[in-house]
């Protein structure tokens, strides 16, 4: 399959420019900086990577690329993906995740390659906001009630892709992954910082571990099994569907923190900072991936503590390095 991926030198989106090489897929990505991280760079052997960015280009630009690359697939993933950086940036939070999407979504139409690409649109499970308790596990079918910025643009831009699903006729698949970590997250998301830090008291840099709200729960899926769901949908997804993606499993970040504690080297203090607590934290947010298990046959194939061990490994040898 020819894929193209936005957003391709991010977290996620080098995890699934893996996958898809790996599948056979030919790929190409586009990102902003046109650059992959260093970590990475072994991925510009078999990626081609384009330096687009999708909030400030111009249509027929990216409707050119379309036609010259002719991909059967365009998994799009650039965003801004913080909540609490959209708090302090909501133009330029807004800017990408909803222009941007307009302006990819414009091009497929604007470069009309027959058949049309399936474009598999990223949400976030986020935009759900906090769910009245009939709604856990949030199936697709729960009202939208987005707390940030983040949230919002994500919502919007589903909608977005259901219009042009209904009226013009894209082949697009709309997928919304709730929680996901692994190896090579940014620590600015809370089971990286997590684990950053434990490796930080293993090493001698840190005396305690410092974190947020303990009690909040999240529906947290392995990285890898996101990748795969995306692709699973590529293949099977319907046109103009919702699909969450989420391993339905809630876990409290008091028990991630035990988890990570347990696996450490030496003893670990974890300490509550009130500093972290966010201002906006949804108590619980667990996903119905039932409609995606139905259409695609995935199944998450990583359990939370394989993916505490990688994600800590991670930090481990870039502390030793």
């Amino acid at each position: 399959m020819r894929a193209l991926v936005t957003g391709a030198s991010g977290f996620v989106g080098w995890h699934l420019c893996e996958h898809l090489v790996a599948a056979g897929d030919q790929v190409v990505g586009l990102s902003a900086s046109g650059r992959w991280p260093e970590a990475r760079a072994g991925l510009s052997r078999s990626v081609r990577l384009e330096a687009v960015d999708l909030a400030d280009v111009a249509e027929e630009v990216l409707a050119d690329l379309i036609r010259r690359k002719r991909p059967e697939a365009i998994y799009h993933l650039a965003a801004q993906s913080n909540p609490s950086r959209s708090v302090d940036d909501p133009r330029g939070t807004w800017a990408l995740n909803l222009g941007g999407t307009l302006n990819l979504l414009e091009a497929v139409k604007a470069a009309g390659v027959e058949p049309r690409p399936r474009v598999i649109l990223v949400g976030s499970g986020v935009c759900y906001g906090n769910p009245a308790p009939e709604h856990i596990p949030v199936r697709e079918d729960c009202p939208l009630r987005p707390n940030n910025p983040y949230a919002a643009s994500k919502g919007a831009a589903d909608l977005l892709g259901i219009q042009h699903a209904l009226g013009h006729g894209a082949d697009v698949v709309i997928v919304r992954p709730f929680n996901h970590a692994g190896p090579g997250q940014s620590p600015s998301y809370v089971l990286a910082a997590l684990a950053l830090q434990v490796a930080e008291v293993e090493a001698g840099r840190k005396a305690r571990v410092e974190v947020g709200n303990l009690d909040v729960v999240r529906d947290f899926t392995d990285v890898r099994d996101v990748a795969r769901g995306y692709r699973l949908l590529a293949q099977r997804g319907r046109a103009g569907e919702v699909y969450n993606l989420g391993s339905g499993r809630g876990t409290k970040i008091a028990d991630a923190a035990d988890l990570l504690a347990s696996m450490a080297r030496v003893p670990v203090e974890v300490h509550v900072d009130p500093a972290r607590v966010r201002p906006v934290d949804q108590p619980l947010l667990v996903a119905d991936s039932s409609k995606l298990r139905e259409a695609t046959g995935w199944e998450p194939e990583f359990p939370i503590e394989r993916t505490l061990a990688d994600m800590l490994d991670h930090f481990r040898g870039g502390l030793s390095a």
